[in-house]
């Protein structure tokens, strides 16, 4: 076999006419099927050796933090985060620009982060904010790599703090019966709205009468309410219509027969000044109707208005067989395993039935000698 090493490469024969050329590019070999005679892929490897020299040394990124999140991070935020969002997890990137703020990109090391976890918690911020900002902080180092201002993120999946899952209760379908007999006519056609389209409380309240067809029996989501102010829905998921059963197509028609404010560019679920529900008096409302039907929870703020939402998940979720699918299309989830983690509740009759399932399975067998059956 014909080999010539020349510098940081080398030339090897592997058929007629046809050579391996071989050299280094930082340190890593590569190589490629030259064909043609030993001059050409001489003169290849030549080629390769001029262009291919090895570059100076990466230097740390010199830029602090705290200027790439006034520049580069404010603008992804401004593109990228609903104003909703942007709120919500404003003050937790306050926290992060506090820790980090004076260090250079290059400079923080995962290391660093598991010290800014560390630190964090003892303020006493509790696990799930620890959770989000983990999250944020992987965005951030993710853009800044994308943009080239750091070779590599320092933010590991390992090191994210853990946090033990905890199901969320729902209501069976005997409760949210109840619960909607309970309810205040006034408000009845909102719980039944959350309740039996499975959408958020902001898409509900940010229903206009232009939305609901009710010739198709069907609502269109495609707006929604955040503090007062009309915003885009969560996600693009949620921009779809929503079948509505005879029942709460009734109820909306009863909630029409009683508004003041009835015209196509109205909000269905108005107050009395034409602007949409307040939140805190419908939670309030719906606390009381559970108190009254004897519902309690050993979960803190399980009785929120989500309960409809989580409650709507898990009905359809048994109802269809446990097909996550549907349950994922009905609550409007980008990925099923938020579907999957969160809304999906196993009732306590369901793990007695498994329970009963595997028992007979085991017990109840026919009259069949066990070396039989193995065979």
């Amino acid at each position: 076999m014909k080999k010539r090493k020349r510098e940081r490469g080398h030339i090897s024969k592997r058929g007629e006419n046809k050579y391996l050329v071989r050299w280094r590019v930082n340190g890593r070999q590569v190589s490629k099927t030259y064909v043609g005679d030993y001059a050409g892929a001489l003169a290849a490897l030549s080629r390769q050796l001029d262009t291919k020299t090895e570059p100076e040394p990466t230097q740390p990124c010199e830029r602090t933090f705290a200027s790439y999140v006034a520049d580069e991070w404010a603008k992804y935020v401004r593109a990228n985060w609903k104003a909703s969002t942007q709120t919500t997890q404003g003050s937790l990137v306050r926290h992060i620009v506090a820790h980090f703020g004076t260090m250079t990109l290059g400079a923080v090391k995962p290391t660093t982060i598991v010290a800014f976890h560390a630190a964090m918690e003892t303020k006493g911020l509790g696990k799930r904010t620890l959770r989000n900002l983990h999250a944020i902080l992987t965005r951030m180092f993710s853009y800044a790599v994308e943009l080239e201002l750091i070779e590599k993120t320092p933010v590991k999946r390992g090191i994210a703090p853990k946090l033990e899952r905890i199901e969320k209760p729902a209501l069976t379908e005997q409760q949210l019966f109840a619960l909607l007999d309970a309810v205040p006519v006034r408000y009845k056609a909102f719980y039944m709205t959350l309740a039996l389209t499975g959408i958020r409380t902001g898409e509900a309240l940010g229903l206009k009468w232009a939305d609901v067809d009710f010739a198709d029996s069907s609502l269109h989501i495609r707006r929604a309410i955040y503090r007062g102010k009309e915003t885009t829905p969560k996600t693009s998921s949620s921009i779809r219509p929503r079948p509505m059963v005879l029942e709460l197509r009734q109820a909306l028609l009863n909630h029409k027969a009683m508004a003041v404010y009835d015209q196509p560019s109205d909000y269905v679920l108005a107050s009395s000044s034409g602007r949409p529900l307040n939140t805190d008096l419908l939670r309030k409302t719906m606390q009381v109707a559970l108190k009254t039907i004897g519902v309690k929870f050993n979960v803190s703020r399980a009785d929120g208005l989500h309960l409809l939402r989580h409650t709507s998940g898990s009905v359809i979720y048994r109802r269809c067989g446990g097909d996550l699918k549907t349950t994922q299309e009905w609550l409007g989830h980008s990925s099923s395993r938020i579907t999957a983690d969160v809304y999906v509740h196993s009732q306590d009759g369901q793990q007695r039935t498994a329970a009963e399932a595997l028992s007979r399975a085991v017990f109840q067998q026919p009259n069949v000698p066990a070396k039989e059956q193995v065979n």
